[in-house]
């Protein structure tokens, strides 16, 4: 890392420890004692650890560079001399990642989808396999593991929210940049390597969900212009009840009961002492299932939170100096199958009825990226 300053006039490296148990800051301290060391004692998530590096940073411009990246030659000086060559309305520059290989693409730019999620173009695909942005093409956000943001545009903008703790922060920041009359420009001479999920699958699968689906849901809430939140909300939510109900009927015991028809044959009888008395000892049917927990655990946040998600979604919107219209014009949302019944979900004619009427385009999940084993939400 310290090969990378010598290129630049001056630079400050700041390494934010979230709380490790392992040794890091000792041995940080030991072999590199010019680093500007920041032990949080606690995981406050990617968001935390960005909000923390940045209150102690001096720099002009901020970089952020994840712990499990491995920067290429020439990197940082690529990244300042592209944000410093920018105009003055460019708020980030993304860098490019691949994987540790070199071969394989990591992130070259993203979409997002109607309902929040978003992917990264041609991820796991062969490093040149795919369509690539050209130097200073514009993106519709960063990825938070390789970018460079002018300071002050990053915090006018109220940077990384800290409520997402991690996952699609970029992708919030990103759409506020937007509407913010700011831009995201792209920069694939800066190169960095990455284990992809070295660190966040720690987590464990299921807690990763939950993150994703409820800052999938905060991102939409928050930054969608009025009527076009109107618009398109009914897609969104139907979109998750469907899921929850696929899960929930679908991968837990007693489910049938949940299908059935009111009034029919099986019902199971309320009537009589015995079944008064037995009646709290026998679930008409449980959820053991934790993907279908993960649903409504992020749903529980969304509900919890929803005041403060207001509050939020004001502030956002006085910062808007476009119209979404014209953001979806340059970067359309994706209508993409991800989860079991999305097939059916999104070409049934209930959900095409009540498709978001902005520019967006329909793909399948092969079309963008490769799919990881194991995926919480494959």
């Amino acid at each position: 890392m310290f090969a990378q300053t010598a290129d630049v006039e001056t630079a400050t490296v700041t390494v934010v420890d979230n709380g490790s148990k392992d040794g890091s800051i000792g041995a940080i301290a030991r072999k590199y004692p010019q680093v500007r060391l920041l032990p949080l004692g606690k995981n406050y998530g990617f968001t935390g650890g960005i909000a923390a590096g940045i209150a102690r940073s001096p720099g002009r411009n901020v970089i952020f560079l994840n712990n499990d990246a491995v920067p290429q030659p020439g990197w940082l000086a690529t990244l300042v001399r592209a944000i410093e060559d920018a105009p003055a309305d460019v708020t980030s520059v993304g860098g490019k990642i691949v994987d540790m290989s070199g071969q394989l693409i990591d992130f070259v730019g993203g979409v997002m989808t109607f309902d929040g999620h978003a992917f990264q173009n041609g991820f796991r695909y062969p490093v040149g396999s795919r369509g690539e942005p050209q130097s200073g093409d514009e993106l519709f956000f960063p990825c938070g593991g390789n970018m460079i943001s002018r300071r002050e545009a990053f915090l006018s903008l109220g940077g990384f929210d800290d409520d997402y703790f991690a996952y699609l922060e970029d992708v919030d920041f990103g759409w506020r940049s937007w509407l913010a009359g700011q831009r995201v420009l792209y920069e694939p001479r800066a190169v960095v390597r990455h284990t992809s999920s070295a660190t966040s699958i720690r987590l464990g699968d299921f807690e990763r969900g939950v993150l994703f689906e409820r800052n999938a849901l905060q991102t939409v809430l928050k930054n969608y212009e009025d009527d076009l939140l109107r618009n398109v909300a009914g897609s969104i939510f139907y979109a998750y009840l469907h899921r929850l109900h696929h899960y929930t009927t679908s991968r837990n015991p007693g489910a049938g009961e949940l299908k059935r028809e009111p009034l029919s044959a099986g019902a199971p009888s309320r009537n009589g002492f015995w079944s008064r008395v037995f009646r709290g000892r026998r679930p008409l049917a449980t959820i053991e299932d934790p993907l279908t927990a993960m649903q409504f655990r992020a749903f529980e946040w969304i509900v919890t939170h929803a005041d403060r998600i207001a509050d939020k979604r004001a502030i956002v919107q006085r910062l808007r100096r476009r119209s979404d219209r014209e953001i979806f014009e340059r970067f359309p949302l994706h209508v993409v199958p991800t989860y079991p019944g999305d097939d059916a979900l999104m070409s049934s004619p209930l959900f095409r009825l009540l498709r978001p009427d902005v520019a967006s385009v329909e793909k399948n999940l092969d079309e963008i990226m490769r799919r990881e084993p194991l995926s919480p939400r494959a």
